[in-house]
């Protein structure tokens, strides 16, 4: 057993993490023994509110970022992913930073004989699933504790306790944060209600579109300009620009969809191993980074939430077992069944995406450099290197420097690019997310406000909604007072709508052809049953409404629930609460950034 222990050291060296979601998640090697660089020789990098950052703090950080993207991606890590990686390090420095900082000004200590009693009866977590340290498949505490005497691992606790010296306090400091966060029962009421209160609804869309679409054509020129005026401070903007480009993706062939499946496979058998730690393997395998992060964690779902094919690959599993590797558009999945508690699942997922070969993407690059080669050579080349090879050319709204690119995200290469150079511009194969990209910049636009003939048919389709939507409403009186005559279906064949009935659904639903978070649902949730209600406008028009079915509230599903919710809630408002301070002790933080003199980045 200690022999394991022993070559297992890195695994057994682990923080304990400040967990909130949204705040951070410090992965293992991150420094909080409370050593600042104050106490070392490294050069300041920057400071927090007077407290230097070293350079060897942040390329700590920097280099255990980037070893696990990294495994990641074993052909290697773009521009992008690397300029994130250096942001994150330093998000992360400068956080870990003022969390020492706030606990050491509120005068918080961990004694020894807290240190010790909390290492006696807390193991690292991933220690708990090693094997040496368990007895019929379970932690055996009486084993870690015999580890822990155990003079020949003395350096390993040694670390360990170094480590915790940095990490309680911040834990002391989190539970200071949060103390006195309650849920009152009403609130898990509201909740409950919200998530299980069902309704059935039969409805009459009065469309804009349809019952309008002359309106719309009757805007004038006057009109576009005082709309222009009376909102032009709404069109000012920076620096921006337009352009135009043509992707160069990789095709993904079966072959690469057998090579994933069979990856998923292995970490399928692997993961039914009796020492395996589902969590710890999604954090290191998925390709989902949400559900990554949470150890492979999706909640809660009810079946009609999950893909068919999902739904179908964990309706016969039990508590505890991993399916088959399941595929969906997503890529292969291999899921774990926590539990069930009436109609839901609680599952956790291994996800890989499905990417092409690397001999398949260095051909599309190849490709792409030809093509940025014929369209740079000459002014009108680009048109003509696109008719050419029948490709697509994509062109996306007038964006701002500094602001994500439409259709493409954050994309550092192509603005640093469009913004350093000038109209007609034409850039080589710019890498993102696995697929090509060759820009040419059509135009740049200084800081100030947008020419109104640039904004002018944006302003004219917003114009022509509005009239018909005025011209809706006056329709809808006359459809209100056939349905109060003669009900929705009549008032359906005199105007020559259709009455449309609903599935089950809930206030938080996405109800089809009405869409999630409508009013149309709080007013079917306001009516008896075989009552109207309407006009109830929305974005998309207005509605008329009629009952079909209820399923009340539940009280006894609630109070089998209240607690299990009542848990829940406070989870979020603790998480709420913890993050809404941390949001404003960072506001107020003076942070100097000194990357770009020391580091060039």
């Amino acid at each position: 057993m200690m022999q394991q222990l022993r070559e297992s050291t890195k695994v057994i060296m682990v923080l304990v993490a400040v967990s909130f979601v949204g705040l951070m998640v410090f992965e293992w090697g991150m420094d909080f023994s409370g050593r600042s660089s104050q106490q070392g020789t490294g050069t300041a990098l920057g400071s927090v509110d007077g407290a230097d950052i070293s350079v060897e703090e942040y390329q700590r950080q920097y280099q255990i970022l980037y070893e696990q993207a990294q495994a990641q991606a074993p052909e290697g890590l773009s521009r992008e992913q690397l300029e994130q990686i250096e942001q994150q390090a330093w998000e992360d420095v400068v956080n870990l930073t003022l969390l020492r900082q706030e606990a050491s000004e509120r005068g918080i200590r961990v004694t020894d004989s807290e240190l010790i009693e909390y290492i006696k009866y807390n193991p690292p977590a991933d220690l708990v699933s090693m094997p040496a340290f368990q007895t019929d498949g379970q932690f055996d505490l009486a084993k870690y504790q015999a580890a822990l005497a155990d003079p020949t691992l003395e350096g390993t606790w040694i670390e360990y306790e170094r480590q915790l010296r940095g990490t309680l306090p911040i834990q002391k400091l989190q539970e200071q944060v949060i103390a006195g966060t309650i849920v009152i029962e009403s609130e898990a009421r509201e909740v409950y209600r919200e998530r299980n209160e069902r309704a059935k609804i039969a409805y009459l869309h009065l469309d804009p579109d349809a019952l309008a679409s002359d309106a719309a054509a009757d805007v004038t020129a006057e009109e576009i300009r005082q709309y222009y005026e009376d909102n032009k401070e709404s069109y000012r903007r920076g620096e921006s620009a337009r352009i135009r480009y043509v992707e160069f993706e990789p095709a993904v062939t079966a072959a690469d969809s057998a090579a994933a499946r069979a990856f998923a496979d292995s970490l399928a058998t692997a993961a039914r191993a009796e020492s395996a730690d589902f969590a710890a393997m999604a954090r290191r395998h998925s390709d989902d980074p949400v559900s990554a992060a949470n150890g492979g964690d999706i909640g809660w779902m009810r079946p009609e939430a999950l893909d068919p094919a999902i739904q179908a690959a964990v309706s016969d599993l039990s508590a505890g077992e991993i399916s088959d590797p399941v595929q969906t558009p997503f890529g292969w999945h291999v899921l774990k069944l926590e539990g069930r508690h009436e109609a839901q699942a609680q599952l956790r997922q291994i996800l890989l995406a499905i990417e092409p070969a690397a001999e398949a993407r260095d051909g599309v690059r190849q490709t792409a450099l030809e093509f940025a080669r014929e369209a740079a050579a000459a002014p009108g080349a680009f048109e003509e290197a696109v008719s050419r090879r029948g490709l697509e050319v994509n062109e996306p709204p007038v964006f701002e420097k500094g602001i994500v690119v439409p259709g493409l995200g954050s994309a550092a290469d192509l603005t640093d690019f469009v913004f350093a150079n000038q109209r007609g511009a034409v850039s080589g194969a710019l890498e993102r997310e696995g697929a090509f990209y060759v820009v040419q910049i059509e135009e740049r636009y200084p800081e100030g406000y947008v020419a109104m003939d640039l904004v002018a048919d944006e302003i004219r389709v917003e114009l022509g909604r509005r009239k018909q939507l005025e011209h809706t409403r006056e329709i809808a009186p006359r459809v209100a007072a056939v349905i109060r005559d003669e009900g929705l279906e009549t008032a359906a064949a005199q105007f020559g709508l259709q009455v449309v009935s609903t599935d089950w659904f809930t206030r938080l639903n996405n109800i089809p052809g009405i869409g999630s978070g409508s009013p149309v649902a709080g007013a079917a949730f306001g009516l008896a049953q075989g009552q109207t209600a309407g006009p109830v406008e929305t974005s998309r028009g207005l509605y008329f409404v009629r009952l079909l079915d209820r399923q009340p509230f539940d009280e006894e599903g609630f109070q089998r629930e209240k607690e299990v919710l009542l848990r829940e809630l406070r989870g979020e408002k603790m998480r709420e609460r913890f993050n809404a301070w941390f949001e404003a002790r960072r506001a107020a933080a003076e942070i100097e950034d000194r990357r770009a003199q020391l580091l060039g980045v």
